[in-house]
């Protein structure tokens, strides 16, 4: 209990304290609107830039790490769906919201501070191929369902080209390839300017976990309970097994990959995935449970995978 404690306490204390600060109203909707900027575009691209711009991408790229958790997410993915077609009179565009609900986690909010922290710079790589091929694989194919479900005449390019946007205009995805381009020029940064990014990079972890405290306050549980106990399952639940699976006895990564590899697998639902339900009005209601169910029982799930892991 006290190796429990003393890994996972820090984290989801800081969580819970966003919580309360929120819920008491110490930090307003405004306030909150102000630091959850902070962190998605200065303090976790910073982070982003500088340990790419210093990783060696190429020699430390292994296909195995991204087949193994890709892989189980996609069967997590199809898992919901396919159970939940046997179970709930919903549509198509509904079972994908709910199928992304339990494959896609909070692994750049969440899971990037909490690896970086566990492991060091040694994570950050592994951790950031992950948020990579999340945006890649399951964005383009929950978009993709919705359209088909909803009668949409979107091409396959279209949905493609609008999901490349998109990216493009996410701060983690540009920090990301920023950073990996730099450091193919093999330059080094300014001193006053690795001095600024370090700063803005030590503030990722506590002002993440605290502003993702702070999205929980006011997420009503109102229906659709049972919809949301599948996504809860496959999310916290058969990801992370089936990934722990694929990494240590299918694909053999070594420990310190597949200890990366399910814990990050192990994050709640990220809140992606409520933002991509909001723009196709579709399952918004229950994405939005899925995010408060899941982050509240992962103090407990994902505690017992990092304590787990954090011994390899």
């Amino acid at each position: 209990m006290g190796t429990l404690l003393n890994v996972s306490l820090p984290f989801f204390g800081l969580i819970f304290i966003g919580y309360a600060a929120g819920w008491t109203r110490i930090i307003t909707a405004q306030a909150y609107l102000g630091l959850n900027a902070f962190v998605i575009w200065f303090a976790l691209p910073a982070m982003l830039f500088i340990k790419m711009a210093q990783a060696p991408v190429f020699e430390a790229f292994d296909w195995k790490f991204v087949a193994a958790y890709s892989g189980g997410g996609l069967i997590a993915y199809a898992f919901t769906v396919g159970l939940s077609r046997l179970l709930f009179a919903i549509n198509w565009g509904e079972r994908a919201v709910q199928g992304m609900s339990s494959s896609f986690g909070n692994v750049g909010f969440m899971g990037l501070p909490i690896l970086v922290t566990l492991f060091g710079d040694a994570a950050v790589l592994p951790a950031v191929l992950i948020i990579v091929f999340d945006h890649v694989l399951l964005i383009p194919l929950t978009t993709a369902l919705i359209e088909g479900s909803n009668g949409g005449n979107a091409s396959l390019p279209a949905i493609f080209k609008r999901v490349a946007i998109g990216m493009s205009r996410n701060p983690l995805i540009i920090s990301t390839f920023a950073g990996l381009l730099w450091g193919l020029t093999g330059l080094n940064l300014l001193t006053p300017v690795e001095t600024l990014l370090n700063l803005l990079a030590n503030a990722s972890a506590p002002c993440a976990l605290f502003a993702l405290g702070l999205t929980l306050v006011g997420r009503p549980i109102s229906e659709g309970l049972e919809q949301v106990s599948l996504a809860a399952i496959g999310k916290l639940a058969i990801h992370p097994l089936v990934v722990w699976m694929l990494a240590a006895y299918v694909l053999k990564l070594d420990a310190f990959l597949t200890a990366v590899a399910v814990i990050q697998a192990s994050m709640p639902t990220a809140a992606n995935v409520y933002i991509l339900a909001t723009q196709q009005n579709t399952y918004v209601q229950r994405a939005s449970s899925t995010i408060l169910v899941t982050t509240v029982i992962a103090t407990i799930t994902v505690s017992a995978f990092m304590v787990l892991f954090t011994a390899y």
